[in-house]
C-alpha cells in the first residue's frame, strides 16, 4: 500500500511539474504588441493607442473588451475589436497593429508576412515596416495601398524585418439595423475569407489578421480556446481527479 501511495505521490507531482512547464512554453510563444490603432471615417483618436481607451465617437461604437491591449515587453493574448456603426453611417472601419512574435526570445526584427484568400470588393490592406514607411499614414488616411513591403527572409537563422499591418473594410453603407465590423487577431489561421499572416522566422509562430461583417446587428464571433489552453485544462482536471484518488487512500 505505501509503496503504491508513493507511487501515486511521485506521479502527481510530475503532472504538476509537466503543467508548469507547459505553461512556460505558452507564455513564451506568445506575441508582443507594440501599437495598435482603430480607423472609423478618419477618427484615430477613440481607440488608439497612446490617444484613445476605446468607447463611441458619433458613428460607432468600439468594444475592445475581447482584445488585449497590453504592450511590450509583456506578452499578449490577442483577441478581437467589434465596431458597431449606427444606421445610415457610410465610410470605412479600418484597424492597425504593431506584433512581434516570439519578442522575448528574437525581439522585433526576426518577423515576414503574407496573404491567404481572395480580398472582398471595397476592403483594402498593407503590411510594411512601421519604423522605415508610411503604413500608419496610410492606414490613417484610408489609404492602404494592397501591397506587401515586408522583406524576404532567406532562412532562419537570418533576421529579416519588423512587420505591421492594417486592414480596412470600405463601401460601408449601413441601413436601418446597426452593422458590426470584427477585426480579428488570432494564432488560427482563418478557414476562409481574406487574412494578413505575420510569421516569426527562426521560431515559426505565426498570427493572423482578419476581419468580418455582420448586419442587423450581429453578434460578435464566439471565443474558440486555442489547443495549447485546451491541454492545459485536461492536464489540471486530471491533476485534481490524482489529488482526490491519492488523498482519499
Amino acid at each position: 500500500m505505501r509503496s503504491t501511495q508513493q507511487f501515486a505521490r511521485y506521479a502527481f507531482l510530475g503532472l504538476l511539474a509537466l503543467l508548469a512547464l507547459s505553461q512556460a512554453a505558452m507564455a513564451s510563444s506568445l506575441p508582443s504588441l507594440a501599437d495598435w490603432c482603430v480607423n472609423v471615417n478618419g477618427d484615430v483618436a477613440t481607440a488608439c493607442n497612446g490617444a484613445g481607451g476605446g468607447g463611441a465617437n458619433s458613428q460607432a461604437g468600439i468594444n475592445m473588451a475581447n482584445f488585449d491591449t497590453t504592450l511590450e515587453p509583456g506578452t499578449n493574448t490577442l483577441g478581437y475589436i467589434a465596431i458597431t456603426l449606427n444606421p445610415g453611417v457610410t465610410g470605412y472601419a479600418s484597424f492597425y497593429a504593431d506584433y512581434d512574435l516570439d519578442y522575448s526570445t528574437y525581439g522585433s526584427f526576426d518577423d515576414s508576412a503574407t496573404t491567404g484568400g481572395s480580398l472582398p470588393s471595397g476592403w483594402s490592406w498593407e503590411a510594411d515596416d512601421p519604423n522605415s514607411s508610411n503604413i500608419f499614414s496610410d492606414f490613417a488616411n484610408n489609404n492602404l495601398t494592397n501591397t506587401n513591403n515586408v522583406g524576404t527572409p532567406s532562412g532562419p537563422p537570418n533576421e529579416c524585418c519588423d512587420v505591421a499591418f492594417a486592414l480596412s473594410i470600405g463601401d460601408i453603407n449601413v441601413g436601418a439595423q446597426p452593422e458590426t465590423i470584427t477585426f480579428t487577431v488570432s494564432t488560427d489561421a482563418p478557414t476562409s475569407g481574406f487574412y494578413i499572416q505575420q510569421t516569426n522566422t527562426d521560431g515559426g509562430d505565426s498570427i493572423y489578421l482578419s476581419a468580418s461583417e455582420s448586419g442587423g446587428g450581429g453578434t460578435n464571433p464566439p471565443t474558440v480556446p486555442e489547443p495549447s489552453t485546451l491541454v492545459l485544462a485536461a492536464l489540471g482536471g486530471l491533476s485534481v481527479l490524482m489529488w482526490r484518488r491519492l488523498y482519499a487512500a
